[in-house]
């Protein structure tokens, strides 16, 4: 028998925006950016702790009513998916609601603090109020309020990356929140205007190796793509465990505090570098450190590289139009760093550093302007569908959302206390920075890295991982 859960549903709605959306919005179209994204859902959980013990915290009538508000700006998510062929969808602004429910968890919050926030629990999948999407009925944004015996709340968020990346998200659950408090808020823009290339924009052989590395070629001559026959197979079932899945995967946490980052920092320079006023930030650093501890955990050949994909919002590549901040959807673009073991055993930090940040530092918007044009020269858009292998022990998926003020969230009753993923999101090499701002000792940054149980188990015992991190939880 199934181990009953210890969280229940205790309330499900679908809330609409308080105001009908007039038929001239009934139709928002998907840019190419969402177009060859995934029909998954982006995670995202705080936990808010209660350490007043009110009894109106995060108050169900100043949540719901708040939502219902500012989905009059961001009507969109109200809607759903709509088939419009040639591998293209709209959202139909219909009003059907986002997916509202809260539960109860038979549990204090304090455990979970305790334990760092660790998403390890049985039953952490029950916190999430949805967590594949199958068919056009299914929202765009779903939400689930958690509510723990101490008074404690998780507040857990699946909103679907097909509409939007996590610049988004950010948008968006900032003005609820500021909603909530009464405040001012900043508005989402859908106009798809906003990042539409020049006419003058030329397709660069940079854009052109960035697509070709990002998607299937069929002719190496012609920019016609295909899907790989795989992967849809992949995407199907790349979170999953089954016996005919991939391997069962384990999340670890890595805090890092001021000191540890500090000493990385300083490990990234060589005397000559310093002399000479080359500097490494802390996440060139970071990002370096983290990619040659990975190299080292996977069971590999020491001659297989294995790649890091970084994801760089676009919108800061964007100084001449002021509303691209405000801009709603996908304007992301990924950067890629490769290593193998063999060079990580020969070089030092330095050098991944500077690998960091050569590429991060190499992006304009050319790039992305050209790659846009690039998915303009097929009617068809399936055929620019991404080639993304969650599960893959060459790659590392790496999402810096630490610049993102997630930690600001304050729904007029504090701050979250931490940050986290989901434990089955992103597949087998999955990374994501989170921010931290507790003033904690230093704290800095929470770096959530789900891998295959093998893998994980060397991580934790990478030296480097050692030497600068503050805390391990595992």
């Amino acid at each position: 028998m199934a181990p009953i859960s210890s969280i229940q549903v205790t309330r499900s709605d679908w809330i609409k925006p308080s105001r009908d959306t007039p038929d001239y919005k009934q139709r928002v179209p998907l840019s190419d950016w969402d177009v060859v994204m995934y029909k998954s859902y982006t995670p995202l959980l705080f936990f808010y702790d209660n350490i007043e013990k009110r009894t109106d915290f995060m108050e169900s009538a100043i949540l719901l009513h708040a939502l219902s508000t500012v989905l009059n700006d961001f009507y969109p998510l109200a809607g759903r998916l709509v088939d419009i062929g040639q591998g293209r969808d709209d959202i139909e602004c219909n009003d059907a609601g986002v997916l509202y429910q809260e539960a109860s968890y038979e549990e204090d919050l304090q455990t979970f603090k305790e334990e760092g926030y660790l998403p390890h629990q049985m039953d952490y999948h029950h916190m999430f109020p949805i967590h594949f999407y199958y068919s056009p009925d299914d929202p765009l944004l779903a939400i689930q309020v958690n509510r723990f015996l101490d008074g404690g709340v998780a507040l857990a968020v699946m909103i679907l990356h097909k509409v939007a990346d996590t610049y988004s998200a950010c948008l968006f659950l900032d003005a609820w929140a500021k909603q909530a408090r009464g405040l001012p808020y900043a508005k989402g823009s859908f106009d798809r205007s906003l990042i539409a290339f020049p006419n003058n924009t030329t397709i660069t052989d940079d854009a052109i190796a960035h697509y070709r590395q990002e998607h299937k070629l069929i002719n190496a001559s012609h920019y016609d793509l295909v899907m790989d026959p795989e992967q849809e197979q992949h995407h199907q079932i790349f979170s999953r465990t089954s016996p005919h899945g991939p391997r069962p995967l384990k999340s670890v946490v890595l805090e890092f505090h001021a000191d540890g980052l500090q000493r990385c920092k300083a490990d990234a320079h060589t005397a000559v570098m310093t002399s000479s006023r080359i500097f490494m930030s802390t996440k060139d650093a970071l990002f370096g450190m983290l990619l040659r501890a990975v190299v080292r955990s996977r069971d590999i050949s020491k001659d297989t590289d294995v790649r890091m994909i970084l994801g760089i919002n676009g919108r800061t590549k964007m100084k001449t139009s002021k509303n691209i901040h405000y801009y709603f959807g996908n304007w992301m673009i990924t950067q890629s760093i490769s290593m193998n073991r063999r060079k990580v055993d020969s070089t030092s930090l330095v050098e991944a550093a500077m690998s960091v940040r050569r590429q991060l530092g190499s992006l304009n918007l050319s790039l992305l302007h050209s790659i846009s044009k690039i998915y303009t020269m097929n009617e068809d858009m399936t055929v620019h569908y991404l080639s993304y292998q969650p599960n893959s022990e060459t790659q590392v998926t790496a999402s810096d959302v630490s610049t993102l003020p997630f930690w600001r969230l304050d729904f007029g009753y504090g701050r979250p206390d931490r940050t986290r993923g989901y434990i089955t999101s992103g597949g087998n090499g999955c990374l994501v920075l989170f921010g931290r701002s507790d003033g904690n000792k230093g704290a800095m940054y929470d770096v959530q890295l789900q891998m295959d149980a093998d893998s994980i188990k060397r991580l934790i015992d990478d030296p480097e991982v050692q030497k600068y991190t503050s805390r391990i939880l595992y």
